[in-house]
Order: structure tokens, then C-alpha cells, then sequence
């Protein structure tokens, strides 16, 4: 019995639908049939239930009959044929799910023999039930003879393989069409990942909106986090962005990753999941995170950080789960090895030209500084209007690089201390289109030059080169066509003095919507220009020259 017991792994409850179709099927055709467990008992819903033996009461013999058949069965794995007492043909075949024996189907029928033999009068007058009443119903319902025992075992167990084998069907069906939706989601989910990955994104931005909330719906979980060093990871270069109901603080998380998540990572273990997390003594992580899973995120140089998720909502994390992360993991760090570069490779040219620009405002010591300060000024004016960081950055550099075109202007007429001739202020109208010029043929700096070319324009036509009016003038010119003006008549030349801040406020708005824009004018008046500019001569460095030196333009 013990033996028997050890091939059977539980009752096959999962398999309740194929023994009802079957048990439907044999009814049509006269035969009951019961579902035993491996404990001798009747699986719920398919007990023994034989007209013949409900009609003459011994619906407890039937039973019994039935049960004895089964346990023969489970415990010898084996078909099993016996006539009952009563007369009965009982067989019982192995049913089986996944090559285990998991359960005995007893069919029960009863055969013409039945009405010849003498036992049925005994039987009868035993049971003080009328011969000729149970005869004829016996009668009735007799189908089969002795003989047919062999023909109906093959029959049914047919029948229970054809169910068994459809319920597999229909199960492995829906089981590859669910991992077809997730895999097509989980695909969509690194294919949309791919299209996030574009250099002028910030990273922040991207790990919080097109990493870790995505993770929150397609892992189903409850909360996701990135942690990325700035360089290294050291002490004070981590930055940690976060998506989802954590209730974590920034910083307990980025402890969370070095003390408990980091150590795990060594050699190619880069990954790690666990659904039983527990924390270090005294760590506060027991309790708040029960299910954990994260990817080490990895560049050329080494890890940059750290991407993972907590607390599954439906289930445990499984290797599929990780697979993915893994994927999404790895664009991660993709996008931010990519980024870093492309960061290292605009600082590199960004330094450039802040060197190309001092050197050239150097030349005269009334205007060094001034490109940097036009510069900063624009870049904060596009900021104000809500610009995105790499239109800032553009309108940046044409501030930057305003005056390169006067490279092409004789030096006796940018340092003339009188006032120009009409033919000297002829060639002094040529540096922005020699500026323009220049940087055009740049490829990167192509779209920087459009600023540059119209910063001496105006709206109302009487700026230069081009005389643009109103609508023409693009938005890069007016930025830093007023960024350009306020640092001029804020800075010390050598025919005049610096004017107050409040006297040039007056001035910019008494020509809003003539010389400027007036928008851009309201945005620019609502800075504190007094601590702007200080700040900005403050980094800068620049000391303005001696008064002593200046001379009067006349």
C-alpha cells in the first residue's frame, strides 16, 4: 500500500473537467463511472452512482465493490476486471498526467449474463424486491455481455487519453498565447526603450519615464529604481531615480543598493533575484521589501549602476522576469555610456570655443568676457521661455560665438576709440554674415549659426544684415540680439562708463516691440538683473579695466 501511495502525487482535481466529459459520454452508452484518489476515496462529484444497484438498494455494496477494484488499480498500476456479487462487470483502468499515476477510473456496467444466471432470484428474495420488476429493468438496461470487458477497457481508456490529451492542447495553447502577449509586450517594451535612447534626452528623464515606470506595468510591481554613478561609484557622485509606491526615501535606497545589492555582484553575476528578501540587522528594509530583482548596469569601464524592482503584485519573480530586466538593463547602460560621451564630447567643444571666443575677446581688454556673459545671459532667457535643454544649449553656443564673425573686421576698426565712418561701419555690419559664414560649414554647429546671423536684427526692419522685420526674425536672434545689448551698456567701454541697471531696465522696455521682443523683454525684466549680472562677472572672473584709461567717443 505504502508503494502505491509513493507513485501518486495527489489527487488530479485539475483534471475534473476531462472525467466529467468522459464520465457524460459513458452514460450514453449505459456505463457508470466513478474517480477514485489515492486514498480510497471517491474524488468529490464522481462517486459510484449504477442504476442497477440504486434499483435493489445496495447502492453500499456498489461501492465498496468499486472501491476495492480502485485500490487494486493505484497500488498494482494496473487494469483491473472482476464481477461483482451481484453480478456486475467492474474494470478499472490507470489514469495517468505527465506519466504519474495520478488517480483509478472504475466503470461499472451490468451484462446479460446477468439474466441467466440463478444468484438474481437469491438476490432477490434476499432483498424481498419482485424477480420480475428487477428483470425487467435489468433487461432494460443490459447492453453489453461478459465479453465485451476487453473491448470496453480499450474504450475507455481512449477515451480518458483523447480528453486528457485535448485538455493539454487547449492548456499549452493558452499557455503560448500568454507568453505570446507578454513576449510581444515585453518586446514592444525594449522596442520603445530603443526609441527613447536619443542622445539629447536627459538621463534622468529617460530612467524615470521610459525605464522604471515601464517596469512598474510590465513587471507588475510596485515600485522600480535606478541608481547610476556619476563616474565611479563613489561617496558623493550617485544619483537615484525612482518610480512607483516605494516607501523608501532616495537615500535609503541608494544604501539598499551598495550595502545589500552591490556586494552580490562579482565576476559574471551581474543579476540577482530573490522572493524571500532579508535584509541586514537593523537595515529597516524587513517588512518594506518582501520580493526583490536587479541588474548590475555595466560600460566598458565598469558598473555605472544599478537597475531593479521590488515587490511583484502578482506571484514571484521568475527568470523570465530577470531576462527581461536584464535586456531593458543593458539599454540602460547603452544609453548612458552613449550619453557620457556625447556629454564629454560637447563639453570638449563647448571648452574649445569658450577658448576660441576668450582669446578673441582678449585681443581688446573693454570687451574680454563679453561672448561668455552674452552666452550665459542667452542661455538663461531660453530657459525662461521653457526651452528644451538642447535648444538652450544651441542658443548657448550662438551666444557664445556671436562675434567670431569679427575675426574678418580690421583691427583698426574694432579698436577705433572715434566714431566710424560710414565705410568703416560698412565692414563692421559684415561680421555676423562672416560669422554665419564660418560656422556653416560646421555640421554640428549648422543650426547655431542661424542665431548668429540675425542678433543685429530688428523688429521693425532697421537692424542689419538682412533687415529682417517682425515674424522673419527668428526667436535665436532676438535672445541674443537683447542679450547682446544688455551686456553692452552694462559693461565699461572705453568711450563711456557702464550704465546703472535700473536707467538700462528703462531703456529695454521704452524700445519692447521696436528694438526687442517685447515677451522676451518681460522675461528678461522679471530677473533680478542686479544679482544676475554680478553673479555671472563673478564666475566669469573678468575685472573690468581702469576708468582712468577710458576716453570720450565722440
Amino acid at each position: 500500500m505504502e508503494e502505491g501511495l509513493k507513485k501518486l502525487f495527489g489527487a488530479p482535481t485539475h483534471m475534473r473537467g476531462e472525467f466529467r466529459k468522459v464520465q457524460a459520454q459513458l452514460r450514453d452508452l449505459g456505463i457508470t463511472l466513478s474517480i477514485w484518489d489515492h486514498c480510497g476515496e471517491p474524488l468529490e462529484g464522481f462517486a459510484p452512482s449504477c442504476e442497477f444497484c440504486q434499483l435493489i438498494g445496495e447502492s453500499r455494496l456498489c461501492s465498496g465493490e468499486a472501491q476495492k477494484v480502485a485500490q487494486h488499480v493505484v497500488f498494482d498500476d494496473r487494469t483491473v476486471k472482476r464481477r461483482s456479487v451481484l453480478g456486475e462487470c467492474l474494470i478499472g483502468v490507470p489514469v495517468y498526467d505527465r506519466r504519474r499515476l495520478v488517480a483509478a477510473a472504475v466503470a461499472c456496467f451490468p451484462v446479460v449474463e446477468m439474466l441467466k444466471e440463478e444468484k438474481l432470484h437469491g438476490v432477490c428474495d434476499r432483498l424481498q424486491v419482485d424477480y420480475s420488476l428487477v428483470f425487467n429493468e435489468l433487461k432494460r438496461v443490459c447492453r453489453y455481455s461478459a465479453a465485451d470487458t476487453e473491448r470496453l477497457i480499450n474504450i475507455l481508456t481512449q477515451m480518458l487519453d483523447r480528453e486528457h490529451a485535448l485538455c493539454v492542447s487547449q492548456s499549452e495553447i493558452v499557455g503560448l498565447s500568454t507568453n505570446l502577449a507578454r513576449t510581444y509586450e515585453e518586446l514592444s517594451f525594449v522596442y520603445r526603450i530603443s526609441g527613447a535612447m536619443k542622445l539629447t534626452n536627459e538621463p534622468s528623464d529617460f530612467l524615470r519615464k521610459d525605464v522604471c515606470q515601464e517596469l512598474l506595468e510590465v513587471l507588475n510591481v510596485q515600485g522600480a529604481a535606478a541608481i547610476v554613478y556619476e563616474k565611479a561609484p563613489a561617496e558623493d557622485d550617485v544619483e537615484v531615480i525612482m518610480a512607483g509606491d516605494i516607501p523608501l526615501a532616495s537615500d535609503q535606497i541608494r544604501r539598499l543598493a551598495e550595502d545589500e545589492i552591490a556586494p552580490q555582484f562579482s565576476g559574471d553575476v551581474r543579476s540577482i533575484v530573490t522572493n524571500e528578501f532579508v535584509g541586514m540587522t537593523g537595515s529597516g528594509f524587513d517588512g518594506v521589501i518582501d520580493q526583490l530583482i536587479a541588474v548590475q548596469l555595466v560600460s566598458d569601464s565598469g558598473a555605472i549602476g544599478i537597475l531593479m524592482a521590488v515587490n511583484k503584485r502578482d506571484g514571484e519573480f521568475d527568470s523570465v522576469d530577470a531576462k527581461l530586466l536584464g535586456a531593458v538593463g543593458h539599454q540602460a547602460a547603452v544609453f548612458l555610456t552613449n550619453h557620457r560621451l556625447y556629454a564629454d564630447m560637447q563639453e570638449l567643444l563647448v571648452g574649445v570655443l569658450e577658448s576660441l571666443t576668450a582669446s578673441l575677446d582678449a585681443k581688446d581688454p573693454y570687451t574680454c568676457g563679453h561672448s561668455l556673459r552674452v552666452a550665459r545671459i542667452s542661455e538663461r532667457l531660453a530657459q525662461e521661455l521653457g526651452y528644451s535643454p538642447e535648444r538652450v544649449r544651441r542658443i548657448y553656443l550662438a551666444g557664445l560665438l556671436h562675434d567670431v564673425g569679427k575675426i574678418g573686421v580690421p583691427e583698426s576698426v574694432l579698436h577705433k576709440p572715434g566714431q566710424l565712418t560710414g565705410d568703416e561701419f560698412d565692414q563692421m555690419k559684415r561680421h555676423p554674415m562672416i560669422a554665419a559664414r564660418i560656422l556653416g560649414g560646421i555640421r554640428q554647429l549648422k543650426d547655431v549659426a542661424v542665431g548668429i546671423l540675425t542678433h543685429h536684427e530688428r523688429l521693425d526692419g532697421k537692424g542689419y544684415p538682412q533687415g529682417l522685420r517682425g515674424d522673419d526674425l527668428p526667436m535665436e536672434g532676438r535672445i541674443i540680439g537683447l542679450a547682446d545689448c544688455l551686456d553692452a551698456v552694462t559693461s565699461d567701454r572705453c568711450y563711456r562708463s557702464a550704465l546703472p541697471v535700473a536707467t538700462v531696465c528703462k531703456e529695454i522696455r521704452k524700445h519692447a516691440g521696436t528694438q526687442f521682443d517685447a515677451e522676451l523683454t518681460e522675461k528678461l525684466l522679471a530677473i533680478d538683473l542686479e544679482e544676475f549680472l554680478k553673479q555671472i562677472r563673478r564666475d566669469d572672473g573678468n575685472i573690468r579695466p581702469d576708468p582712468a584709461h577710458k576716453e570720450k567717443h565722440e
